[in-house]
């Protein structure tokens, strides 16, 4: 009787964990299968491989308290004050930029974006795609996104230190 042998059979036939019967089946089957001897051949030179690397070092019984310390330890480094506000500072710069030209109306047209098959092929007809989209409406998104910027910075470069000086002098 053929039963279907697993990869966890043929581990537990090298472990030697098999009854009689089943190393019976077993050897039955790899004498009519080269692919059940190719595999059982395969998992026994993994499993010499394994057992002689064995290398894995168990950590010692401090080693979690040591790593924590260790984390304790460690600044994260923030943005220098000087850093801080140039960059604020060509934030504010660049969206007043933006504000004067969509004042001025440079954004006020839409336009499509078109997207073109990358090869032309008269067998194959592909219909060529117009996405419109308005750019006024992408500028502001991109001056919302560099408000939110400028408020971090605002908060991290000037105000926290400012806060943080008053809060150990007072």
């Amino acid at each position: 009787m053929k039963l279907p042998i697993t990869d966890e059979h043929l581990l537990r036939y090298l472990n030697g964990e098999l009854e009689a019967a089943e190393i019976a089946t077993l050897k039955s089957q790899l004498a009519d299968s080269n692919e059940l001897n190719q595999r059982l051949e395969e998992l026994r030179v993994i499993q010499t491989y394994l057992k002689q690397s064995n290398q894995l070092e168990t950590p010692g019984a401090n080693f979690t308290d040591t790593v924590m310390a260790g984390l304790e330890r460690i600044k994260t480094e923030n943005i220098s004050a000087r850093r801080g506000l140039i960059l604020l500072i060509g934030s504010i710069v660049a969206s007043g930029i933006a504000l004067g030209l969509i004042s001025l109306g440079v954004f006020d047209s839409s336009t499509s974006l078109l997207i073109e098959s990358p090869v032309k092929n008269k067998l194959l007809n592909m219909p060529e795609i117009s996405i419109p989209f308005n750019t006024k409406v992408l500028i502001n998104g991109i001056l919302f996104l560099n408000l939110g910027l400028l408020f971090m910075l605002l908060d991290r470069t000037i105000l926290k230190p400012l806060f943080q000086n008053r809060a150990t002098a007072g």
